[in-house]
């Protein structure tokens, strides 16, 4: 890839920029709500909070970290421990992209750094985001109180091992090869056509996963992680007097994540943000609380654990070579 080393390079800084942006339209809604208000608010909360909240979101990925690790297992690919912490934590500093889709980096390091084929990783990658998405609905569905949870648990389990067994049904993956091996050999066409062949590859991995208990595990992992980040915010909001239940933070905290994915934007900038104060206004929470709530949770479960990738990359410049050979 002409430059890719250059461009690499680049992504810590990227990732901080994104961050500014994040900063940026906190700033603007503290201005549109009162920062008076606001900051008052935040500096009212006890230092400990602080500690529990980065506390909690070191054991959140400690799981996630976890599930990963179970992931390479279940794909053929185990990695030491050390040696794959220091892929995943440097894929933290990628956080902020569009649907967290910059983690998929992951899957290069490993190759580069291990020898691993980069469908593995590419195919980890894709069902962590199958993951994240089972295991949010359930908890908003259980938030919701829309079913009970047994239901609701056969219901997403069904839908996701349908969803990832259509997308890598051999049948479908032999048509979406054929196609693209006629897409035309020019220059242009080549970088877009490997890519496209390995997550074809990738999603053929994605069957091995599709056994009952490799879907009960990592459905039970991520679904740990949105509980306690739900059980975190529901504590901000104790402490800011504002009467919100757990089932209701965790629908704000799944409904904020969704949200966020679906726009698209880097970090679901904006998106997330008005999602998460919107409902928190809706249960009953004032504009101030509202906006302190989902500044104490966006620090915690997205600036802390990116400025932490980001160091990582900076300590690990082999991980910013992806020129390729």
């Amino acid at each position: 890839m002409p430059g890719g080393g250059h461009q690499a390079a680049l992504y810590p800084l990227k990732a901080l920029v994104q961050l500014a942006g994040v900063l940026l339209v906190y700033g603007l809604l503290g201005l549109a709500i009162g920062w008076r208000g606001v900051g008052g608010e935040l500096a009212a909360l006890p230092a400990w909070l602080w500690l529990l909240a980065a506390g909690v979101v070191v054991a959140g990925h400690g799981l996630l970290f976890a599930r990963w690790q179970l992931l390479l297992l279940g794909l053929g690919h185990p990695l030491g421990a050390r040696a794959s912490s220091a892929i995943y934590i440097a894929g933290l500093g990628l956080i902020a992209a569009p649907a967290r889709s910059g983690e998929a980096l992951r899957g290069l390091w490993l190759q580069r750094r291990h020898q691993i084929p980069l469908r593995i990783g590419v195919a980890a990658t894709a069902a962590e985001r199958l993951l994240d998405l089972a295991s949010a609905l359930l908890v908003l569905a259980w938030g919701l109180g829309l079913v009970h949870q047994r239901v609701a648990l056969l219901a997403v389990l069904a839908a996701v091992a349908a969803l990832a067994w259509l997308l890598s049904h051999p049948r479908a993956l032999r048509q979406l090869e054929h196609a693209i091996g006629h897409l035309p050999m020019t220059r242009p066409w080549r970088g877009l056509r490997r890519v496209l062949w390995e997550g074809l590859q990738a999603l053929g991995e994605l069957r091995s996963l599709l056994q009952p208990l490799p879907l009960l595990w990592g459905l039970g992992l991520t679904t740990a992680v949105w509980l306690l980040e739900s059980s975190l915010l529901q504590l901000v909001f104790v402490q800011l007097q504002a009467a919100v239940s757990l089932e209701q933070a965790g629908v704000m905290r799944t409904a904020t994540s969704l949200g966020g994915v679906l726009s698209l934007l880097p970090a679901g900038l904006g998106t997330s943000e008005l999602t998460s104060m919107g409902l928190a206004v809706f249960y009953g929470a004032s504009r101030s609380q509202a906006l302190t709530a989902t500044v104490v949770l966006r620090a915690a479960t997205l600036l802390l654990p990116a400025l932490i990738g980001v160091i990582a990359l900076v300590l690990q410049p082999d991980l910013q070579r992806l020129r390729r050979h």
